[in-house]
C-alpha cells in the first residue's frame, strides 16, 4: 500500500510535457497577384510597329472582369464566385506590399505567389515582323496553370496589280469617206504588282478582349 501511495504522489506531482506548437494558418480569401504587362519584342531593327500599352491594363481589367469566374462549390459543381463564401482579392506591384511584405514581388512573382498560397496572373505581349501576340496565364498556389487567354494581331498584305494601258487610234478614209478606222491595242504593264501592308499594333481593345476571356473561364477550388 505503501508503495502504491508513493507512485501515485510521483506520477501526479510531475509537470505535463509541452510538446512544440506547431501554428497553421488557413486563409479563406483568394487572393490574386497581377504582375505588370511586359513586351517582348522580337522585330527586325529600323522595323516600327506600335506596342505601346498601359502596363497596369491587366490589373485594371482583372478588377472589372474578376465576377466572370466561377469557384467550386463542390467537387462536380461550380458557382459564380459572388455566390462564393470567399472575397477575391487583387493586387498589384504597388499594393501587394501593403499586405505581404515578405517577399519581392516585382522580382520573383511566381515564386512568391506560390511561397503565400496565392494566385498569380502573368501577360506578356510577344511581337515580332509578321504577327503580334497577347497571352495571359493564370497559376495557382502550387505554379500549375489554370486559365490561359491568347489574341493575335497579324500584319495584312495585299497585292495590287498594275493597271493595263489601252490605247485607241482612229484613222479618217476622207471627207467622202465611208468612216475612219478605229484601233485600240491593249498593253499591260511590265511593272510587279505593288505590296500595300497595313502593319500590326498593340490595341486597348486588344488587351480587353485577353482579360475577359481569361476570367471568364477560370475555375478556381
Amino acid at each position: 500500500m505503501f508503495w502504491l501511495l508513493l507512485f501515485s504522489s510521483l506520477a501526479f506531482s510531475q509537470e505535463p510535457t509541452v510538446l512544440e506548437e506547431i501554428v497553421v494558418e488557413a486563409y479563406k480569401d483568394i487572393i490574386v497577384y497581377v504582375s505588370p504587362v511586359r513586351v517582348v519584342n522580337m522585330t527586325s531593327e529600323g522595323t516600327n510597329i506600335e506596342v505601346a500599352i498601359d502596363d497596369q491594363s491587366a490589373f485594371t481589367y482583372s478588377g472589372t472582369f474578376w465576377r466572370n469566374a466561377k469557384v467550386s462549390e463542390t467537387p462536380n459543381t461550380w458557382i459564380p464566385v459572388t455566390m462564393g463564401e470567399r472575397d477575391l482579392l487583387i493586387y498589384n506591384e504597388d499594393t501587394i506590399d501593403l499586405v505581404w511584405e515578405d517577399c519581392n514581388y516585382r522580382r520573383q512573382p511566381l515564386k512568391c505567389a506560390v511561397k503565400n498560397d496565392h494566385y498569380y496572373i502573368d501577360t506578356v505581349v510577344h511581337v515580332d515582323d509578321n504577327q503580334l501576340v497577347v497571352k495571359s496565364t493564370m497559376y495557382n498556389s502550387e505554379g500549375q496553370i489554370i486559365g490561359s487567354s491568347r489574341r493575335s494581331n497579324s500584319k495584312i498584305v495585299r497585292w495590287i496589280k498594275q493597271q493595263e494601258l489601252t490605247v485607241t487610234t482612229q484613222q479618217n478614209a476622207g471627207l467622202l469617206g465611208s468612216g475612219g478606222t478605229t484601233t485600240t491595242v491593249h498593253k499591260p504593264k511590265e511593272e510587279m504588282p505593288l505590296k500595300w501592308e497595313i502593319p500590326h499594333h498593340l490595341t486597348d481593345s486588344l488587351m480587353h478582349q485577353v482579360m475577359i476571356g481569361l476570367w471568364a473561364g477560370l475555375r478556381i477550388r
